[in-house]
């Protein structure tokens, strides 16, 4: 079976950038991560990961990301 090529962990700076769509897309175990801070992604899903939280500090939410796609680290 071959191997399968997953997109590799982002830093901080690059996934607050990112939309939230394409957060999900490329990393679906960012999913719980998002719903643990309560946000629609479907409402929400074209703005960037930074302004997720409209006005509230996003770093914890990014931090949290950060953590969930640690794993994909290259070996």
């Amino acid at each position: 079976m071959p191997r399968l090529n997953l997109a590799p962990p982002r830093p901080m700076a690059e996934l607050a950038a990112m939309p939230l769509h394409v957060v999900v897309r490329d990393y679906p175990e960012t999913l719980a991560v998002f719903r643990r801070f309560g946000l629609d992604v479907p409402g929400r899903g074209g703005g960037p990961v930074s302004e997720a939280l409209a006005g509230a500090d996003a770093g914890p939410l990014i931090a949290d990301l950060e953590a969930a796609t640690a794993w994909r680290k290259p070996d």
